[in-house]
């Protein structure tokens, strides 16, 4: 028999917020730094990405208080060039070090045209959208990208030697493309998700267990070698994203990306339109090619996730899974947060 739908709970979100942000702060994260990691989390809840939500907040919390992350660390800015810059992570989370790199290839971008920061020494950055997003709305092109713990086999391999990597890319105008995958199938932490769940996962998507065979069981295919979507070519990227956010920047790559620990790093790109011509002819050709996908019934990179944060922003409140919002409630009143669930 299928599984049953898990119930879910409604919470403000306002109320989630604040909860998030007492929370980080009660196992000493600085007040910046939960803002914005916060602020990330309630993103992904509002666009409907669970998996980077609340789900991925309770392990950032734990990483925090366990000793994993530094709540205090040293985060340095280096200016390398007119164009690019090197932010230091000295152990912590990757969101506040990503944002300032964020800035800084804005600030060369909008200075000749194109920047470039890179992120070493971070531990994830969450969901990759979230940066190139805010570049968009700052009216520039941009790309993002992290390395991750390896969980990719190569096309004939059998040991995982790379992550899933995940890549996003954005631009200025309402229908531009807002692009955030990983080179796996489906995120990590939907296979997370659906454990939790009690939800299985599909035979096509290609999991395999630990012994390399086929599997439905979201843990099993966790804890075995993940196919990289698009075989060869999925792989090729991975490998394309371990060279900008890895090797190019300084950070861990490939096998020795630890788990759970900092040590991954990320790029990011901006791109000043106007330096190329491009102003409102770009966002009217994207337009035309939104226009195009939607009317052959397809769907546009960001129209999912714009759609959720518009409706979730409305109706002022997020559905959270039971099980999640029950581990989560329990963790933050550990703590002893002055904002619980």
């Amino acid at each position: 028999m299928p599984p049953t739908a898990e119930s879910t709970v409604r919470v403000p979100l306002v109320r989630l917020a604040a909860a998030l942000q007492g929370a980080f702060e009660a196992v000493g994260v600085r007040e910046e730094e939960a803002a914005r990691i916060t602020d990330a989390v309630m993103d992904a809840e509002r666009c409907g990405v669970p998996t980077h939500g609340l789900l991925r907040a309770m392990a950032d919390v734990r990483g925090f208080r366990d000793g994993r992350f530094n709540p205090a660390a040293d985060i340095r800015i280096e200016r390398r060039s007119p164009v690019a810059a090197l932010v230091h992570g000295g152990g912590t989370a990757g969101y506040l070090p990503t944002w300032l790199a964020l800035g800084e290839a804005i600030e060369g971008a909008g200075h000749v045209g194109v920047g470039v920061a890179g992120v070493r020494d971070i531990g994830h950055f969450g969901r990759a959208a979230y940066y190139v997003d805010e570049a968009a709305r700052r009216g520039f092109v941009a790309i993002a990208c992290q390395n991750t713990p390896p969980l990719l086999a190569s096309p004939g391999g059998s040991v995982a030697t790379h992550g899933n990597n995940p890549l996003a890319f954005s631009a200025p105008g309402d229908d531009a493309p807002l692009y955030d995958g990983a080179f796996t199938p489906r995120a990590a932490g939907e296979l997370l998700r659906r454990h939790r769940a009690g939800e299985t996962i599909p035979l096509e998507w290609g999991y395999r267990d630990a012994t390399g065979a086929p599997t439905t069981d979201p843990m099993a295919a966790f804890g075995g070698v993940m196919p990289a979507a698009g075989g060869p070519k999925g792989f090729g990227m991975a490998v394309l994203v371990d060279l900008l956010a890895g090797a190019l920047t300084g950070a861990a790559t490939g096998t020795d990306v630890p788990w759970g620990d900092p040590g991954a790093g990320a790029l990011v790109l901006a791109f000043d339109p106007d330096v190329f011509g491009a102003g409102s002819d770009m966002a009217a050709k994207l337009t035309a090619a939104a226009t195009s996908v939607r009317s052959s019934g397809g769907r546009w990179p960001g129209d999912r996730a714009r759609e959720a944060r518009r409706s979730s922003g409305e109706r002022g409140w997020v559905e959270v899974p039971a099980s999640t919002f029950d581990e989560a409630r329990a963790l933050f009143d550990e703590l002893s947060s002055d904002h619980g669930l």
